[in-house]
This record gives structure tokens, C-alpha cells and sequence, in this order.
């Protein structure tokens, strides 16, 4: 049963039936590997629309009468619709099949018999339906075979991989996985091809839609190969693909991965259901460790032994994720932590949400630089996340597990200021913030309170009589650095304007933009008023919480 030889009818099994060994094949004998699964009779001209794929035509040449030319045309058509071959009777309405028409077939290698005028055509459609029903019947035995086979062995709990190692063997041809976390799980055919390390392949093949016969290039060679698309509830679509490496793939090799798809995503269900028990004791662990909620080095150790994390006992650091643009759902963010998780070159990294963000762990290795790891990161990211990019906000570095409470509290202030400061860079900390994080420490003072409003109140005051926009004119000039030019064409507005908007505001506040100094304390100020609402918003969200 585990043979993988095809016994199905072919054309060349056409000269051994009884009723057709009168009949010669006059061309396409490169053809007469292709199997037939059905007959049908042409009587007409228009037949075309009427046959399908792996017939055998048969036609007694009336529709050719007088106007055997049409041969020649019908072939090409035929064979386009995956016709397997035709049979001609000779003699009675046509004398003979034109040489055009046989050129064309050895062309084509579909091949054309020439059948005996005394041939019944009942009798050529009893022969050959019986011989095909035969085999499909023996084709479907071995098909529930497999199928109650493998469904035994996933019901006693074997798991993906052993059900793999069977089917390898099974259809003997190598078998890839692809999970909608972007997994390859490899029979042993394909693991010794190394075919895990084709993923960009298999997620095209996804991408693409590409279900059914395709083909694939596996080292130097060019094979076929058969997709299926596995029956589960993933995010993304699984897939099971067949390679065509050792030998030819049946009928019943493609039906059997097809049937096998409902198993595999059942399978996959039941996996996955206890993985998500599983990363919830995982996440929760992870979140009392990042924050602080567990003091004791010992019972770090414990915990993450017992929920199968185990910590890295090196320096490391934690790094908050915050957004330059709109923040992605949670169901995003879930997904984003799922996939990492099943990276092999990201387990490393510890992640998870907490509070809301996506905050990881990234021990010290020279050998694999934090911005590597990041990157690694940010790709798998951008897979999911396409509400705009992110900024790694980067922690103190901790001097082992039971100090990354520190790191995480630097990270989160770092993401705090970023978002006050506007800083845009991927990577960033307390080094990249430069004057901002002495700004965002200082106390809400009297003395600094007017500092900031000796010029920010009069902007404000002429803003709000005029409903001009001097204050946003200044912020957006400083940031482009005192370039007036720039500054118009981020506001859409005229070169003239913005001059006289910056030369009004620099009026109305008695300063010269020549000096140096005038320009330092305006900015200094504008600054402070920024952080002064950023740290009131978020004074007054942590209230909400």
C-alpha cells in the first residue's frame, strides 16, 4: 500500500483492448503516457465545448465529411482542453487523416488512432469505463487506507511531526508545512533538502494563491509540486505542499494530501489552542518579571522554569516600542508577538504587551548587535503592522534579570520624552534625546512656569485675537531648522508669509533673530511648553487608568 507506482489507464493500454487491437496509432506517440479516465463520442463539429480533461474521443469522421481539413484545426483545441487522445474510424466518411493533422500531433504528442470501420463504439466505451472504474475503484481503496491510517495516528497524539515522517514515506516524495506564523515543518525528505530555509518561496506560493499543480526550483532542479490549502483558522492561510522529487505525483497522491488537509487543521487547531494556554502563562510571566512584580532572583528562576522560558543569566536590556504614527490594534500587537515567538532566530528576545505596548528583552551578545536584533525584529513586524513605523525606545542596560525592572522604567521614560520631543529616529536613547531629557525632568516650578509663558502667553494671545498661527509657525520652524523655505512647504503656506509670521512673533517678543542667544531661549521655551502639555496628558491618562 505504501507503493507509490501509477497503475491508471494510459493511451499506450488503448492497442491491448480486445475491441481496439485492430486499431494503429498513427502520431503522437510522445503522448501515449497520458491517462484516461473517461470516453466520449464526437459526432459534431462543435464538440469542443463538450469534452474534458483525460478523455478518449472517438468519432466515426462524420463531422469531418467532405471537410477533413478541420482535423488539423480541432487538434490543437483538443489538446488545449487536456483531451488525452482521439480515435478516428477511416473508410466510411473520410478516406484518411491529412498529414497537416499528423504533424500537428506528434507536435503536440497527442496522439491520434486510426480505428477499424468495424469498430463499435458501445463496446470501446464498455472496455475502457470498466477498466477505469477498476482502477478508481483501487485508487479509492488506497486512498481510505491512507486517510484512516493517518487519521489513527494524529487521534493517538503524535503531533505534526510524526505525521509528516508517515506521509513521507507514505508517498514517497518530500512534504512541507507552512503555518500562518510563517513555520516550515519538513518531512525528513525535505529536511534533507533543506527546505526550511526556502520560507520566502513558501509564502509566495501563499501570496500568490497558487493551489493545485505548480512548479518550483529546489536547488538546480525545476520539479512540480502539489498545494494545498490546509482546512484551519489561522490568521493566514496553511498550506501542505507536495514536491515531486522522487517520482511521479498520482492521482491519489494529490487527493491524499488534499483529504489530509482537514486532519493537519485539526491538528493545528488542537496545537494551537494549547499554545495560546501556554503564552498566557508565558506573557504573564514576562510582564511580572518586566515589571518588578518579582523581586526575588530565585523565584525568577522558578517561574521561568516552570512556564518553559528560561532567563539568560548575562547583562540585557528592555526595549518599550512606540509609535510614529497611528498605534496598530491589539489583535496586532497579539500577532506580532505570536510570529516572533515562532522565529528561530528571535528566541532570544522575550516579548510581550504590557500596559498596552509591546515591550521585549534583549540580552547583551556580541556577536548579534542589539540594531540586528531589532531589525529581525522590525521585519517580522512590518509583515502585520502597516499603520506606520515604530521607534525602538532603548533601555539602560541591566546588569542581569533581576534588574530589568530598571531598564524597563528607563525605557518607558525614554518612549515618553520621544513622543513629547517628536524625535522620528528608529533607535532611541537617552544619548539620541539630547537636551529633551533634562527638560522633561524638570520640576513644575514657579520660576520655570514663567520662563515659558514670558513667550509663549503673547503668541498665545495674539493667536487666539487674530486666529493667526504664530505659535505653530515658530514650532515648525525650529524643528526645520530656521529654514523658511522648508518651513512654508511643510505648511502649505507662501515663502512671504512665514517670514512675516516669525518676524511678527519676533517682534512681539522684543527678540532678534540674529542673536543666538534670543533664538536658544525661544526655543528652550517652545520646548518646555511642548513637554509641559505632554507631561499633563500624560498625568491625566494615568489618572484615567
Amino acid at each position: 500500500m505504501g507503493s507509490n507506482v501509477i497503475t491508471g489507464l494510459t493511451c499506450s493500454d488503448i492497442l491491448l483492448i480486445p475491441d481496439l487491437k485492430e486499431a494503429a496509432l498513427l502520431a503522437g506517440a510522445g503522448g501515449l503516457g497520458r491517462y484516461i479516465n473517461r470516453v466520449n463520442v464526437m459526432e459534431v463539429p462543435d464538440v469542443i465545448d463538450w469534452v474534458r480533461p483525460g478523455e478518449f474521443l472517438i468519432t466515426s469522421g462524420f463531422p469531418f465529411h467532405n471537410r477533413p481539413e478541420l482535423i488539423a484545426e480541432i487538434i490543437p483545441q483538443l489538446n488545449q482542453k487536456g483531451v488525452s487522445a482521439l480515435g478516428i474510424k477511416t473508410k466510411r466518411y473520410i478516406d484518411e487523416i491529412p498529414p497537416r493533422a499528423l504533424e500537428l500531433a506528434d507536435q503536440l504528442g497527442f496522439p491520434i488512432f486510426e480505428l477499424p470501420a468495424s469498430t463499435s463504439f458501445s463496446d470501446v466505451v464498455r472496455d475502457i469505463m470498466e477498466r477505469v472504474l477498476v482502477q478508481e475503484a483501487r485508487e479509492l481503496s488506497q486512498l481510505q487506507s491512507r486517510f484512516q491510517k493517518l487519521s489513527k495516528q494524529l487521534l493517538h497524539g503524535d503531533g505534526i511531526e510524526d505525521f509528516l515522517l508517515t506521509l513521507d514515506g507514505m508517498l514517497h516524495n518530500p512534504v512541507v508545512l507552512l503555518d500562518d506564523t510563517d513555520q516550515v515543518f519538513c518531512s525528513p525528505q525535505a529536511d534533507a533538502l533543506q527546505l526550511e530555509e526556502q520560507l520566502p518561496a513558501w509564502i509566495q506560493l501563499r501570496q500568490e494563491g497558487s493551489l493545485g499543480i505548480t512548479f518550483l526550483t529546489v536547488g538546480e532542479r525545476r520539479i512540480r509540486a502539489y498545494v494545498s490549502a490546509v482546512n484551519d483558522k489561522g490568521a493566514e492561510q496553511c498550506l501542505l505542499v507536495l514536491l515531486e522529487w522522487n517520482s511521479e505525483l498520482s492521482v491519489v497522491d494529490q487527493l491524499t494530501i488534499d483529504r489530509v488537509g482537514v486532519l493537519v487543521g485539526l491538528e493545528m487547531i488542537n496545537a494551537g489552542a494549547r499554545r495560546e494556554v501556554e503564552l498566557k502563562y508565558v506573557d504573564q510571566f514576562l510582564q511580572d518579571w518586566i515589571s518588578g512584580r518579582i523581586a526575588a532572583a530565585e523565584d525568577l528562576k522558578l517561574r521561568g522554569a516552570a512556564c518553559g522560558c528560561p532567563l539568560p543569566e548575562r547583562p540585557l536590556r528592555a526595549v518599550t516600542i512606540g509609535w510614529l504614527e497611528d498605534k496598530p490594534e491589539l489583535k496586532q500587537l497579539q500577532q506580532v508577538v505570536k510570529r516572533v515567538r515562532a522565529r528561530a532566530d528571535l528566541q532570544h528576545v522575550k516579548l510581550t504587551i504590557l500596559e498596552g505596548e509591546l515591550v521585549l528583552t534583549v540580552p547583551e551578545q556580541p556577536e548579534l548587535p542589539l540594531e540586528e536584533t531589532l531589525g529581525r525584529l522590525l521585519a517580522e513586524m512590518n509583515r502585520i503592522v502597516v499603520s506606520g513605523s515604530c521607534a525602538f525606545c532603548i533601555g539602560d542596560l541591566a546588569d542581569g534579570p533581576d534588574q530589568v525592572r530598571f531598564s524597563y522604567e528607563s525605557s518607558r521614560k525614554i518612549a515618553r520624552i520621544r513622543q513629547i520631543s517628536g524625535y522620528s529616529g528608529s533607535y532611541v536613547d537617552y544619548r539620541k534625546l539630547g537636551v529633551f531629557r533634562l527638560l522633561y525632568h524638570l520640576p513644575e516650578l514657579e520660576e520655570i512656569t514663567e520662563y515659558r509663558d514670558q513667550y509663549i502667553a503673547p503668541l498665545l494671545e495674539y493667536d487666539r485675537k487674530h486666529n493667526a498661527s504664530l505659535l505653530q509657525t515658530l514650532q515648525l520652524y525650529f524643528k526645520c531648522n530656521r529654514n523658511v523655505k522648508r518651513t512654508s512647504g511643510e505648511l502649505f503656506t507662501h515663502y512671504n508669509t512665514v517670514t512675516y509670521r516669525i518676524d511678527r512673533a519676533c517682534e512681539l517678543l522684543g527678540l532678534s533673530q540674529d542673536d543666538g542667544d534670543d533664538m536658544l531661549e525661544l526655543q528652550l521655551a517652545l520646548k518646555l511648553h511642548e513637554m509641559g502639555k505632554g507631561r499633563r496628558s500624560g498625568t491625566d491618562t494615568q489618572r484615567r487608568r
